[in-house]
């Protein structure tokens, strides 16, 4: 038979006794503004009361001994002024703890309890026989007594009671006494209103209670709310702090990760122009491919922090999507020949409204995550209009995802049949770029899969405009240019890529000017007797200084229109903006072989047509 556990009924106790405590700790907040409302009435109702026995006596004159009156309201005004004594020792008293509460409250129901029999002592002594006219009156003005202190003293129901009852009980007791059928008439009259006098101060104590527990539970809540507030607003700036150091975190790795990897690819390029062995080519070409598959690897890791920084802002334009789909057809029918599936890139004559860049970017991952997890079979691209919309869809004939996986495969690092992390299959960013660059746009990424059959991946782009017409000119080919000769300075912070750029340019016919500051080499150009025909400069140089600064600092003491290109890891726009007002060419790290000598033929070429 099952037992509660002893940490459970712990807990389970701590709860009740939280509660027990919460409304123990309200019913005494209540009881103590009921005794200070008592309490403030008193200075009203003191003189009240006096006013009210002087009228009384007043109609009683002539029908009752004269002493009994003037004795009657004697006692009544020594009283009344006790009471005020009790009210101004209450003021003096300041805030009462919980004990005092308590004391004061039975100080104040003895007061009115009192003062409701020397109010009720009416019915005995100023009673006058054979006259219901003045027992009328009597109890009318009783009753007035009774009533007003509904409004006075009827927020604590025990202090009413006792007040009310000691006023009205015994003239109405003496009324019913007196016998005959007007006597017995009038007590009935009185006690159906007494009756109707104690329900409303009932109903108003109940009241007032029920509204002062509103009120101090929504007291609890607001404060209850300002924690929580307060923990959401502590939970927020360390989100944002969290966010700032992986940020930092990423600009920081962007150069300092990059470094080797930009090094190996030197050096590999260095390699193969010196041996020509087909074993050491093919190992040389390995070494390309795992520095190719490291750099997108490492590309996503900054693509996810870019997105989450807020750096990436869409560009909408409207655009023909067959541009987009187009380029992807290209880009990987060679992946998918090569994996022996069919490729199928439907032509799209549709018009959108987004991003092309990130729009691409989407589109790509899905299809090259199709690809990646397709044995056999087809991975197809299409779009089609969807009620204003066009919808576009990613299939494939692969295996399928279940469906307690298909949220999961949007988070980083996670895939499915990759149980040891093989680097072939990536690092499991890709579809969390594509939810995040889609949640950028505005899109919602959907999945329909059936485990063993394949997938569909599939969103929904806006419908635009018929662009109007561009008018571009014809790409020109870039020529390889001959480097015999050229002088081209390198700068780099790090002894490593100096040398590897010095052995590939050297072995390209380059003579090469190598630092690691920037501050030797104005004196290095003069024993060269000429000027430099290229700058090669890493952005993030020894301290606070940028290759951006020695490029600077190098054309004004040389020459303004030396042509430099800038290595950089760094990918914030600011980089890439200041970089591309100082007329440099941006790179970033790591730099194959192939795409520096494109960028250095570019960047002479340029030079040269000035």
């Amino acid at each position: 038979m099952p037992h509660n556990s002893p940490r459970g009924s712990a807990r389970t106790g701590t709860r009740a006794n939280r509660s027990v405590n919460s409304t123990s700790a309200r019913d005494l907040q209540i009881l103590a503004q009921q005794v200070r409302t008592l309490y403030a009435q008193l200075p009203v109702s003191v003189p009240t009361q006096v006013v009210g026995a002087a009228l009384l006596v007043a109609a009683m004159w002539g029908q009752v001994p004269r002493g009994t009156l003037v004795t009657w309201f004697i006692v009544l005004c020594a009283f009344q002024l006790s009471r005020l004594v009790l009210y101004w020792a209450y003021q003096r008293h300041g805030m009462p703890d919980n004990d005092d509460i308590k004391r004061w409250r039975a100080w104040w129901a003895v007061g009115g309890g009192v003062s409701g029999l020397i109010w009720g002592s009416t019915g005995m002594v100023m009673f006058v026989p054979d006259s219901p006219t003045h027992q009328a009156v009597l109890i009318v003005a009783l009753l007035g007594i009774a009533t007003g202190a509904i409004t006075v003293i009827a927020t604590d129901v025990v202090a009413f009671y006792v007040f009310t009852s000691g006023v009205m009980a015994p003239v109405l007791l003496r009324t019913a006494w007196e016998g005959g059928a007007a006597y017995l008439f009038l007590a009935a009259i009185g006690a159906v209103v007494l009756a109707g006098i104690l329900a409303c101060g009932r109903n108003l104590s109940k009241a007032v209670a029920g509204s002062l527990a509103m009120y101090y539970q929504n007291l609890e809540l607001i404060e209850e709310l300002k924690a929580q507030r307060a923990i959401a607003e502590q939970a927020r700036q360390e989100a944002e702090t969290a966010n700032r150091a992986k940020t930092q975190f990423f600009a920081a790795a962007s150069h300092d990760l990059r470094q080797p990897l930009h090094a190996m690819g030197l050096f590999a390029s260095a390699l193969a122009q010196k041996i020509r062995d087909p074993e050491v080519t093919g190992v040389i070409a390995s070494i390309n491919a795992s520095v190719q598959a490291l750099e997108a690897l490492f590309n996503e890791l900054l693509d996810i922090s870019k997105i989450d920084s807020g750096v990436i802002e869409p560009n909408l334009t409207h655009f023909p999507l067959e541009e987009v789909f187009g380029a992807l057809r290209d880009e990987f029918a060679a992946e998918a020949q090569a994996k022996g599936l069919r490729l199928a890139v439907s032509s799209s004559g549709h018009i959108v409204l987004s991003d092309a860049v990130l729009l691409e970017r989407i589109t790509r991952n899905l299809l090259s995550n199709a690809i990646r997890y397709t044995s056999v079979g087809e991975v197809a691209l299409s779009a089609r209009p969807a009620g204003g919309m066009v919808r576009i869809e990613v299939r494939d004939t692969g295996a399928g995802i279940l469906e307690q996986h298909r949220e999961r495969i949007f988070e980083e690092f996670y895939q499915l049949g990759n149980p040891g992390r093989t680097s072939k299959r990536g690092l499991g960013l890709g579809l969390s770029i594509v939810k995040r660059l889609c949640g950028l746009l505005g899109y919602t990424i959907s999945v329909d899969s059936e485990y063993g059959k394949g997938s569909t991946f599939s969103f929904e782009v806006p419908l635009g405009a018929t662009p109007a017409p561009r008018v571009t000119a014809p790409r020109a080919l870039t020529a390889r240019t001959d480097l015999t000769g050229r002088l081209i300075v390198v700068i780099d912070d790090e002894a490593a890529i100096v040398d590897g750029m010095k052995v590939l340019l050297t072995g390209l016919g380059a003579e090469v000017i190598g630092s690691l500051t920037g501050d030797d080499v104005i004196n290095a150009v003069h024993a060269k007797e000429r000027l430099p025909d290229l700058i090669i400069a890493d952005y993030r140089l020894d301290g606070s200084v940028t290759g951006i600064d020695v490029v600077e600092r190098l054309r004004e003491a040389l020459d303004p229109e030396i042509p430099a290109i800038l290595v950089t890891g760094s990918t914030t726009p600011e980089t890439i903006a200041e970089a591309e007002i100082r007329h440099l060419e941006v790179l970033l790290k790591p730099v194959l072989p192939d795409r520096l000598r494109e960028a250095i033929d570019r960047r002479l070429a340029k030079n040269g047509a000035k």
